[in-house]
């Protein structure tokens, strides 16, 4: 003799993770608590010191930016997961400028909350150094040049935003 089927119900991942006084189990969200933690990965390799970010400093940025790298075919899966997620940390991160040799002039956002290219795209468009570094700026190893000549609200962008970089410096 089989016995009564027994009904399973399902619960949705996102009511239990929601909190208990909201109806769920208060289990954290897997995914978000993975990017997190991730995200806190590319934090420390960027602000702090220590044996574990020289050596993935030696071995996959290799003096380069975070902007620039990349997946190479013998990558490990950690550095794998950390590129997947490197887009949504430049997103959120706030950039200090430092000496700006690792501060991109137009990428990052030091002089706003966004980046020069977010605020004024069609001046990225048209800028002939897209790659250029404050301290490169700042030093007059590059100059930003444009590919045509800016005229009308282009030339009063420009203008306030160079205002604003001198406001800065001035400041400093």
């Amino acid at each position: 003799m089989v016995g009564p089927k027994k009904k399973y119900h399902l619960v949705k991942w996102e009511k239990i993770c929601k909190s208990k006084k909201k109806g769920g189990l208060g289990i954290k969200h897997l995914r978000k608590m993975n990017i997190s933690l991730l995200c806190k990965w590319w934090w420390r390799l960027e602000t702090e010191e220590g044996l574990c970010q020289e050596i993935i400093k030696h071995k996959y940025l290799k003096d380069k930016s975070i902007h620039d790298v990349g997946h190479k075919i013998n990558d490990s899966h950690m550095w794998y997961d950390l590129l997947k997620i490197k887009d949504f940390y430049l997103q959120g991160r706030s950039v200090s400028i430092k000496n700006g040799e690792n501060t991109r002039f137009w990428l990052d956002p030091w002089l706003y909350n966004k980046s020069i290219c977010e605020i004024t795209p069609i001046l990225f468009q048209l800028c002939e150094h897209k790659d250029a570094f404050m301290a490169q700026v700042k030093n007059g190893t590059v100059n930003i040049q444009f590919r045509r000549w800016l005229y009308g609200e282009l030339a009063e962008s420009w203008d306030k935003i160079w205002e604003d970089v001198d406001q800065l410096f001035s400041s400093k």
